[in-house]
């Protein structure tokens, strides 16, 4: 006959019963009150002697009373309000599996998941940040081949650290940090809502190493850029390295963020999606009231309707300017196990560090360049005092 019981530190009944082996178990009630766990008891007791094996049952015998238990869990996790689908799912498969069915109830596919989460950021994210995502997404299924059709609860640490290390044979450790944060960040919505009981990407190590770094652009450079750009290219040479501004945001610029009157250009960020604020070089400045008109739309519309990836794409451009230059690109290219990887030093990147470096070998402290390399928000600046505004200013125009 069922008992209740309270452990040792615990002020929680337990619920002691045999299960249909025969086998004591100690099961807890969840509750401190008496009466309330003599009733859970008794229904753990009814529940045991109902699922006990009879002739005709496809359940083994040594498989029921592991499953009882389990079972007898499922319900008290429920109770708790913190049963997700996959470990539901779980359970009924295990079940199944004991009954000697073949079929098992499936989750969503892998392939299924990261559609739907690709859709999703789409909308939310911004355009430069949903391709990031979109090509790390692409990549990760590809590798995974015929295991894209599995349920995403197949997924293990194993797939994760296999697409690791291909992806370390190609490019940095920076970009596969990067990779991982994504996969990782989309199998934690999953863990969310439900669909997993853990993230396979939690028991896979980021990659360890020294860094390659971008070198910036000195002013000397970025005048023989400007000399051997086409004509759009100069003017986001000139945002790239006067106001630091990335390659995305300088080429869809448009006319009405730059403020002529107070020297100040206010727009939105692709990459944060918010509205940023700093002042004008008086080198941009000079260059985009020479190329202003009265039509107004995009201060580069032609680059504006191209992408930025790809073997055509806006990067791959930049660098052809840069060789056009005379310039050297400080390309690297290593050879790991028959792949060719190649490291650029000198990108459109470099151009937003130079925005930076030179501040600093200008003296501007490092709290000032920051805050400019990462753009003053619009409603922070909406707030400086003319002495403030100055000061960043000064910081801007330091740049010679």
């Amino acid at each position: 006959m069922a008992s209740i019981h309270q452990r040792s530190g615990s002020q929680k009944w337990h619920c002691s019963f045999r299960d249909s082996n025969g086998k004591w178990r100690l099961v807890s009630t969840k509750t401190t009150d008496k009466a309330e766990a003599l009733a859970v008891c008794a229904r753990l007791e009814t529940l045991a002697k109902q699922t006990a094996p009879k002739a005709g049952d496809t359940v083994p015998a040594e498989d029921s009373g592991e499953l009882l238990e389990a079972g007898l869990k499922l319900i008290q996790t429920a109770k708790a309000g913190a049963l997700s689908e996959a470990t539901a799912r779980d359970y009924v498969n295990r079940v199944l599996k004991a009954s000697g069915t073949e079929a098992a109830i499936s989750g969503e596919t892998v392939q299924d998941f990261f559609t739907n989460w690709l859709a999703g950021k789409k909308v939310g994210a911004a355009r430069d940040t949903f391709l990031r995502y979109r090509t790390t997404v692409n990549l990760f299924v590809a590798g995974l081949d015929k295991r894209a059709s599995l349920t995403l609860s197949a997924i293990g640490s194993r797939d994760i650290e296999t697409f690791r290390n291909s992806r370390l044979k190609e490019v940095g450790i920076t970009t596969v940090k990067d990779d991982l944060k994504i996969i990782r960040t989309a199998f934690n919505r999953a863990r969310r809502q439900g669909m997993i009981s853990t993230n396979p990407c939690e028991a896979v190590d980021f990659p360890t190493g020294e860094a390659q770094v971008r070198e910036p652009f000195t002013v000397q450079e970025v005048t023989l850029l400007v000399q051997s750009a086409p004509k759009e290219w100069k003017t986001t040479i000139l945002l790239g390295f006067y106001a630091g501004l990335r390659l995305g945001d300088a080429v869809r610029l448009d006319w009405r963020s730059v403020e002529f009157e107070k020297g100040m250009l206010t727009f939105k960020a692709q990459k944060t999606g918010k509205q940023e604020s700093l002042p004008i070089h008086p080198m941009l400045a000079a260059h985009l009231g020479k190329i202003a008109g009265d039509t107004g739309g995009k201060v580069s519309p032609s680059l504006a309707r191209q992408s930025i990836a790809g073997r055509s794409g806006l990067s791959r451009q930049f660098l052809d300017i840069v060789r056009e230059a005379g310039l050297d690109t400080g390309m690297e290219e290593e050879k790991r196990e028959g792949k060719r990887r190649r490291f650029t030093a000198k990108t459109f990147h470099s151009l937003g560090h130079g925005f930076v470096s030179s501040m600093a070998n200008a003296g501007v402290s490092k709290e000032l360049r920051m805050k400019l390399a990462g753009h003053t928000t619009d409603a922070v600046a909406s707030g400086y005092t003319h002495h403030e505004t100055r000061i960043l200013r000064e910081a801007v125009e330091s740049i010679k």
